[in-house]
């Protein structure tokens, strides 16, 4: 293993062999580094100036493994479940100790798996591996949890997609706090039931997955906690803080099925994900959703829905008591929902310059902001810059408004004075993310082998609260952004 970056182990697939199946990544010899992500080669161990280096040499370790592993997992795939999943074309190919945590090191794009589905090759288009990077990235530098890329390979192949032409294939090596997602403990319900895993696999498992992201859930008054209400609780907690982030910057992820659902509480598996333009409501971007399962609006109550599925995977660790375990799933999801809109109230306020502790009202009075921006067909993220900046509004938010004095009002009452105001909004409202269009263009130019277009934007999303000189066209979206379809990448 390069030296730069300490040596991976294989922990999860020694401890738990019954949810991985063991297959060799698919890394062709012409295979070339053709991205490297600087700031988290040097967080994982790499020395400043030679980031390349060590992702280069963890590459070509990675190439020469004898062996990595495929996850399995379940999920509900838009509300139908399917009993057996996994990674069809992903790898995990080990852990990174950092400090005290591990860090999931894992290849997507790498090749055919035990799981993948019949006729598929296993491998994944070069853009939509750059498209990962680009948003995982945005979310990372808007401070939201999330999987990150290490490096996009070009493998030098060419496969077909949807294009009518076959496109330049890529793996992405990604890290993530682990891989573990709603999908593997309904998977690890169905294995214990059909006797394919030793009856106390699971408890391991809900043990390991505490450890591992909820280190003190055996602390302070809930130490008497079972082990699996505490995982519950602690997801299910995390996912209502994530969503209401994602509402925050209006990001739609597109693809919420169960087994996308990270039990770490990141954001993970990007395929048909896009941020809001004009502001909508029930704004869907994917290719797939044509019934709109997972549009913007729907993101809270979908993931709700997500923890209740966890909590039946669950449901028998919860208490001996079939009637007590239901009642403590119970509590967890209507806590969820406090907890969602209370997180939600908070993100909001905060972009309105409301105050931190936002008081009585404050919660009605974004409901009713958010109304009249769809009203006025505005775009989200200038909407709020505008606000930041003083600079004039239009219509039902203009100067002497109405909306105007009852803003005004919620900031006196909360105590906040205009400095305080500006510095919260300044800290939430961000000036660059990543427009649908703009990436889009920055893949097309990956493509054709020009890489400036995807590296300057790819600098505006990593500081998305600093005005920049020359990067004002990636401030707004082209005149004909309104319509945009994403695609999964597979």
């Amino acid at each position: 293993m390069c030296s730069q970056f300490p040596p991976l182990t294989t922990q999860f697939a020694r401890e738990f062999p019954g949810f991985v199946r063991e297959c060799a990544p698919d890394i062709p010899t012409d295979t070339r580094v053709a991205a490297v992500n600087a700031p988290l080669a040097r967080e994982l161990g790499s020395d400043p100036g030679e980031e390349t280096e060590a992702v280069e040499g963890l590459v070509r370790d990675l190439a020469n493994v004898p062996s990595a592993h495929a996850m399995a997992y379940s999920g509900h795939q838009f509300g139908t479940f399917s009993p057996v999943l996994g990674d069809g074309r992903a790898h995990l190919v080990g852990e990174l100790t950092i400090g005290d945590a591990l860090v999931d090191v894992h290849l997507k794009g790498s090749g055919r798996t035990p799981f993948s589905r019949p006729g598929s090759d296993g491998k994944a288009p070069l853009s939509a591996m750059y498209r990962e990077y680009l948003i995982s990235e945005a979310l990372h530098a808007l401070g939201i949890p999330t999987s990150r890329t290490l490096a996009v390979l070009e493998t030098g192949e060419r496969i077909r997609r949807r294009a009518p032409e076959p496109e330049p294939a890529g793996i992405l090596v990604r890290t993530a706090a682990s891989h573990v997602r709603v999908g593997t403990f309904q998977f690890a319900r169905i294995a214990s039931d059909q006797g394919v895993i030793e009856p106390d696999t699971r408890e391991r498992l809900v043990r390991s997955m505490l450890e591992r992201h909820y280190p003190a859930w055996d602390e302070g008054p809930d130490a008497s906690t079972a082990p699996a209400l505490a995982l519950l609780r602690g997801a299910a907690s995390r996912q209502a803080q994530l969503v209401a982030q994602w509402m925050g910057v209006g990001f739609v992820h597109g693809v919420l099925n169960t087994d996308n659902v990270s039990v770490a509480g990141e954001s993970i598996d990007f395929g048909p994900c896009a941020f809001l333009d004009r502001y909508e409501s029930g704004a869907c971007f994917s290719s797939i959703d044509t019934g709109g399962r997972y549009a913007y609006g729907q993101q809270p109550a979908i993931t709700q829905w997500n923890m209740a599925r966890f909590a039946e995977s669950l449901l028998d660790l919860l208490d001996p008591n079939p009637e007590r375990a239901i009642d403590d799933a119970s509590s967890v999801l209507s806590d969820f929902a406090e907890e969602y809109r209370a997180a939600f109230t908070r993100v909001f306020a905060r972009k309105l310059g409301i105050g931190a502790t936002p008081g009585a009202g404050v919660e009605q009075f974004i409901a009713d902001t958010l109304d009249a921006l769809e009203r006025e067909e505005g775009d989200f993220t200038l909407f709020f810059r505008a606000l930041t900046e003083g600079r004039e509004l239009d219509g039902e938010f203009a100067a002497g408004s109405a909306w105007r004095a009852e803003l005004e009002e919620h900031r006196a009452r909360a105590g906040t004075s205009p400095e305080q105001s500006e510095m919260l909004m300044r800290e939430a409202n961000p000036i660059y993310i990543p427009r649908n269009h703009h990436v889009e263009k920055a893949l097309r130019d990956i493509e054709r082998g020009n890489a400036a277009t995807f590296e300057r934007l790819l600098a505006a999303i990593r500081n998305p609260f600093t005005r920049v000189d020359g990067l004002d066209d990636l401030e707004s979206p082209p005149p004909n952004a309104r319509f945009f379809t994403s695609f999964c990448g597979t």
